[in-house]
């Protein structure tokens, strides 16, 4: 991952915003196929590089343990890159608080230097958070048989794979 320059994550996020719809944000799981291949063309033109953790043999009954175990391996490979800002994005008032506590977690143990800022956002006031959910997307379909998706993004993305 290189470093990311601000100029050109306005223009990302003007040209992410050019694809919204009357809801004002973009989200996979609401998008016509069309407009699912559109968004994954967009993402794998845009400057960011994507890093997505996926999680095998997952207990339905247990996602939020798997949302704790990603995130934990996503913010490891995140310090190993030298990031110094990461967004999440919001949830309900207890999902924010256990990621919050998670990332607590992970700075008394020494796994996120207190240099490296973590923050919560509303997808609907920052569209980069689309860019995370279509490439989760992307990639889930990819899993499920429809890999159109993934194939415009791979050049820019990085999986890493854990099992649970």
């Amino acid at each position: 991952m290189g470093p990311v320059v601000p100029e050109a994550l306005e223009a990302d996020r003007s040209r992410l915003r050019s694809l919204a719809r009357a809801t004002g944000r973009l989200h996979w799981s609401s998008e016509e196929e069309r407009d699912k291949m559109r968004i994954a063309t967009l993402v794998g033109e845009l400057s960011l590089s994507n890093m997505v953790v996926t999680a095998t043999r997952l207990d339905s009954r247990r996602q939020e343990r798997a949302r704790r175990k990603c995130l934990q391996m996503l913010v490891h490979q995140l310090v190993a890159d030298d990031v110094q800002h990461v967004w999440l994005e919001s949830r309900d008032r207890i999902g924010n608080q256990r990621d919050l506590a998670m990332i607590a977690s992970l700075r008394t143990t020494g796994a996120l230097p207190p240099s490296i800022r973590v923050d919560h956002a509303r997808p609907s006031e920052e569209p980069l958070l689309w860019v995370a959910d279509a490439v989760a997307g992307a990639v889930a379909a990819a899993y499920e048989g429809r890999p159109q998706f993934r194939g415009l993004i791979n050049h820019k993305l990085h999986e890493i794979v854990i099992e649970l």
